[in-house]
């Protein structure tokens, strides 16, 4: 159709049928916008509940590491008196340096 040939009323018309159209376009924009934004948050909560079960099940362990710290540390010690009272301490020492590096 050849909008110069077109009455105000039918122009007044086209106009109104392309603003429910419009309408339309961006309630399904806005409708997209709200999925989004709560698959972005359901995301998030995913993530930090896995942190939160992470620590759960990581601080027992962290806990008795940090309790028994000076065990651990009296146990090296012993272990390095040991390992200097050995004949092939000096090879020894290279074997574990060598691991370090």
């Amino acid at each position: 159709m050849n909008d110069k040939h077109l009455t105000n009323e039918e122009k007044l018309d086209l106009i109104y049928e392309m603003t429910l159209e419009n309408h339309e376009v961006l309630k399904s924009i806005r409708r997209q916008q709200y999925f989004a934004n709560a698959v972005r948050v359901l995301y998030w909560l995913v993530i930090l509940g896995a942190l939160g079960g992470a620590y759960y099940y990581i601080r027992p362990i962290v806990s008795m590491l940090s309790e028994n710290g000076g065990k651990i540390e009296e146990t090296l010690n012993q272990f390095n008196q040991l390992k200097n009272q050995l004949p092939e301490a000096k090879l020894l020492n290279q074997l574990l340096q060598g691991i370090q590096k």
